[in-house]
């Protein structure tokens, strides 16, 4: 299951509104103060421990969908350069493109990151480690255009290729387990801390119920992996539905107050998002009962829709 951010401590105190010359005084006078028990929103060891997990655990989950994302984009150009190598060695006479390398967004995948001292020193280990796998993983790429640009394939038939693939498998699966057992220790926690921090937010409701609703789009997917027995997962599939659609009819009911009309837009925008998803889910639907072949196809684009209600929950409680 895909990790998501949880409700931003910062938000729950309002310095979302405030201008960034305000904010800048606020940074300053903070770091001047001399009162120990002063809650610094904008330090890694702020004061308050829930809103330290929570700030923690948001970036944590940037960085690893960034390098998650890096990740595949890689082992993509590796399979294309592998394929096109293959073909032109095959075949000098190979009229196909040389492979073109998508960049990917770089912000996130080495991000400073600092655990704060509630958690303890293991949680920074973790997080060094995914920074530390991703940065080789990065050289290996940039091994890889090098070879492809310089053509070097033409000397050693694509020896190269199963190299860095080989060196590669090992950093992902590596980097992987890491961000696995980092998630799976800090999650428990951060679902508590962020339970703490909604006790008395004005938008406790909606992010309860839209996670849950966020959530449910992920197991979905998750499930259409482990089909087994075709009819079990007819009626399975079914029952999710009607549960989806129960949770989404509760999410569009309740309104976002006044004092939060900032978060309307991004509400709607998931709201809209988990409703592009039921219908979705009719399609996987029809062709479950139509046994066609476009169910597979179908099934991509039920997953390709669960992401982008992923991605705007994280808009929304960001």
């Amino acid at each position: 299951m895909k990790k998501s951010l949880l409700i931003a401590g910062i938000l729950s105190i309002g310095i979302s509104l405030t201008s960034c010359d305000k904010l800048e005084k606020i940074k300053e006078k903070l770091s001047q103060s001399g009162n120990s028990t002063q809650v610094n929103p904008f330090s890694v060891n702020s004061g308050d421990e829930n809103r330290d997990i929570v700030s923690f655990n948001n970036k944590v989950v940037k960085m690893d969908e960034a390098q998650a994302e890096f990740i595949k984009n890689f082992q993509e150009s590796l399979a294309q350069m592998e394929e096109y190598v293959k073909n032109v060695t095959a075949n000098p006479q190979y009229s196909g493109m040389s492979p073109i390398f998508t960049p990917t967004i770089m912000m996130w995948i080495n991000q400073e990151i600092k655990a704060p001292n509630v958690l303890g020193k293991n949680y920074q280990v973790l997080v060094d480690k995914m920074k530390d796998t991703a940065t080789q993983l990065q050289a290996l790429k940039k091994d890889l255009e090098t070879y492809k640009t310089a053509e070097d394939w033409k000397d050693d038939k694509g020896k190269k290729i199963n190299e860095i693939s080989e060196k590669a498998n090992k950093l992902i699966q590596e980097n992987r387990n890491t961000a696995n057992e980092l998630f799976s220790k800090l999650s428990p926690k951060a679902d508590k801390a962020e339970m703490e921090i909604l006790k008395d937010h004005p938008l406790k409701d909606h992010i309860i119920q839209s996670k849950e609703a966020m959530e449910l789009t992920q197991k979905i997917v998750d499930d259409s992996y482990n089909i087994t027995d075709l009819n079990a997962y007819k009626h399975k599939f079914a029952q999710q539905y009607q549960q989806m659609e129960k949770l989404y009819t509760r999410n569009i009911d309740e309104k976002i107050p006044y004092s939060e009309k900032q978060k309307e837009s991004s509400y709607t925008a998931l709201n809209n998002a988990l409703n592009d998803f039921l219908g979705k889910m009719r399609i996987v639907q029809r062709s479950l009962n139509e046994n066609s072949s476009e169910l597979n196809h179908d099934l991509d684009d039920l997953e390709s829709e669960a992401g982008t209600v992923l991605n705007r929950y994280n808009n929304f409680v960001d």
